[in-house]
Formats: C-alpha cells, structure tokens, sequence
C-alpha cells in the first residue's frame, strides 16, 4: 500500500536542533526536543535538546506540537471541505469525477478526496464560517445551496460528479452542472458505512487552517504520512504544514469530541434566546480557528460571553487541562473584550483566570484534579465592558487518567 502514496508536495528538513519540538504526555509532563520520528511499528524516537535518544510508546504521548515557521495567509483559499470523522480540509477545487474530489489543500499540493467520506463542502466567501448545521434542516439524500448573491436556493436530489469548473448534481428537473462561483454548499448523505481507523490514530492540526485524522504510518523531518478513515491508500503531508498532532488513546480525552451533557448561553442584557454567538466546537464563535496571539488550537471550544459547558465525567478521569484566551478576532475591532475563565468541579470552582483581553497570551489552565468527579463545568464570564467583543477560546482541552 505504501507504494500508492498519494504525495501532495515536497519540503526540505529543517536544520537539526533548530527549533525544538514540544511533546506532551499522559503523566502531564511537558518536554521539548531538537528532534522527532514517529513510525507506525516502533513509536516515537525523541532527540532531546543535551543529546542522546529517548524511545516513547504511542500510548504515552498526548501531543506534539511543532514550532511555528509560516505565517499565516490574511485570507484563506475559498473552499471548506468537512470529511464524515470531523475532518476539516481548506483549499481550492482543481477538478474530480463521480468518486473523487480533487483540492489544492491551503498549505501546498493537491489532495483527491474519496466523494463517500465527504459529509459536505461550503464554497465562497463565507465558507471558513459555515458549518453543516447550518443547512441541516433539508431533508434526507444530497442538497445543493446556491450563494445568496445568486438566489440563495437550494435543491435535493443527487451528487453526480464534482469537476473543476463546478458541481454536477441531478435533481427533479433533471441533471445540471452549477458553476463554482454559484455554489455555497454541497451537502451529502452518508453511502457506505467508514471503518474506524486503526491504531494509532492521530489528528493533524494543518497550517493555516485545517485538521485531518487518520492512522498514523510514520513522520520524518521531510513528511508526515496518514491513512484516513475512507482512504484507499495514505497520504503524505508536508511536514512544514503540520502546527501539531494530537494523539487518541484510552488514558486521555480530547473534550470537543464529547458533546456537553448541558450547555446553558446568557447574554449581558436580554432573554437566553436572544443570545447571538453560541458556542462551537473546534472554531471560533464566527466560525474561524481558534487563535489566540497567533497560536492555533486545533482542538477546542469557541465560547461568547457568559456561556457554560458542563460535561459529565462518571469519576473515569484523574486531571484536566487546556489554555484559555480571547479570539485574535477582537484584535480588529474597537474593543478587545474582557473575560473570566472559570472551571466547576462538581459546582465548586476550582479555578479562575481572572481578567483577560484580546492580545494577551494564551493562560494555561491546570492541572486541575478530578479524581472521582461526576462534572466539570467550563464557564466564559464577563470580566469588564459587559459581553462586548467577549469571544473567548478554551484552547486544547483534555482530560487525564
């Protein structure tokens, strides 16, 4: 299988010891290295910065994260593509048939997509900003959107092929191609049930914008190499366009893959309904990353002021930690918002941030025990100015055993 890489793109190895490398493992420490291989059959291979070699099960690690070296583009390509295991994928159409859709991914090369492991993809101007939600009230089978500009219908029917002038799709009025300049969104029905991929899993946080999850086959200073779930053969990533990989395992808990037991979203002045930004996981609460002082978060919660995230834990868990920050967002407008962090062990606060603003660094959470608790709460609170600009970014929250 490994014959079939489907290789997007070529990047030299950056200088030994150049930068170092962060490692986060499951007994909470947190170490930085000169340098790191990750193979499929024997683990990863760490160079600390004094010298020498460290070997690390995979079942030990929680992340990975590398050091910054792009900058990150004002604007992203136009189009958003959400795979069926939550994989998020930025670039722009280069072309596809009735089984693949091919992309030049944002941060260099092409991928072709499997059409069966794509949930939906959003085009144009608004696409980092939309989510499936949004058009999930259409009924059952595949649905086109057209762009606001352009009518902002929608019709049901079916995909027949992506290509690189637009989207064919077939409908009661028959079949017809729709230009990529109309299209807001494609929305597609599961067709074949997707195996879970194998151990070990990991999720690529992808530079600029961007995550995909798959079974990992190895990393080398050159590449990162992946088989995602629906994948016929893997996929080889530039190493350069990896911020970071988080790894899945039994002893620890990525939280933004668990749904909160209870969400409860007040604003400053009005009724519950009234609230305009609700929470979101893994982005923003426009929807873009989740950026605090230029650092990403691939795994999180967007979260306005004054929102409460509340999670069952049965007493499975023994620490949690994350970061907490306000949006880069409010950077560009007149208020740079003003939130309090806080965190609820079974109705008991544990922690709080005091005060932070937009431009701040991010603020390290924990750890926090919670041996034996049956709930946590994750609470984003007006600090000062009421709720305005109060975006707030729980950065890689996860739980410990």
């Amino acid at each position: 299988m490994l014959d079939r890489l489907l290789v997007l793109a070529c990047a030299a190895a950056p200088a030994p010891g150049a930068d170092p490398i962060r490692v986060r493992r499951v007994d909470g420490s947190s170490a930085r290295y000169s340098g790191i291989a990750l193979d499929a059959r024997s683990g990863a291979t760490l160079t600390p910065t004094e010298g020498g070699v460290v070997t690390v099960p995979f079942a030990e690690l929680v992340e990975v994260e590398f050091p910054a070296r792009l900058a990150r583009p004002a604007t992203l390509p136009g189009t958003t593509v959400i795979l069926h295991d939550g994989s998020r994928l930025v670039g722009d159409p280069r072309g596809g048939d009735r089984e693949h859709l091919r992309i030049a991914i944002a941060g260099g090369g092409e991928l072709e997509i499997p059409v069966d492991v794509i949930r939906a993809l959003f085009a144009g101007p608004r696409h980092a900003t939309l989510d499936v939600a949004r058009f999930a009230g259409v009924g059952a089978g595949d649905s086109l959107h057209r762009r606001p500009e352009v009518g902002g219908d929608y019709t049901r029917g079916t995909l027949e092929e992506f290509s690189a002038g637009g989207v064919r799709f077939e409908y009661t009025l028959g079949t017809t191609s729709f230009p990529w300049s109309e299209v807001e969104a494609v929305v597609l029905a599961m067709q074949v049930p997707i195996e879970a991929p194998a151990p070990p899993v990991v999720v690529a946080d992808l530079r600029p914008d961007g995550i995909l999850r798959g079974t990992l086959v190895r990393l080398t200073p050159q590449e990162l190499v992946l088989l995602p779930p629906g994948f016929a053969a893997p996929v080889a990533l530039p190493r350069e366009e990896v911020d970071a990989l988080r790894f899945e395992g039994e002893r620890h808990l990525w939280l933004s893959s668990r749904a909160p037991a209870r969400v409860r979203q007040v604003p400053f002045l009005g009724p519950e309904e009234q609230f305009l930004f609700p929470w979101r996981p893994d982005r923003s609460v426009t929807g873009g990353p989740l950026l605090v002082r230029g650092r990403r978060f691939g795994s999180g919660f967007g979260c306005h002021s004054r929102t409460t995230l509340q999670f069952d834990l049965g007493g499975e868990w023994s620490r949690f930690e994350a970061e907490v920050g306000v949006s880069d967002e409010v950077t560009l407008l007149p208020d740079h918002g003003a939130i309090e962090f806080r965190v609820l062990v079974d109705g008991q606060e544990k922690w709080r941030s005091g005060v932070v603003r937009g431009g701040e660094p991010p603020v390290a959470v924990g750890p926090i025990a919670v041996s034996g608790a049956r709930s946590l709460e994750l609470v984003t609170d007006f600090g000062a100015g009421e709720d305005v600009a109060d975006r707030g970014v729980w950065g890689s929250p996860h739980l410990l055993r």
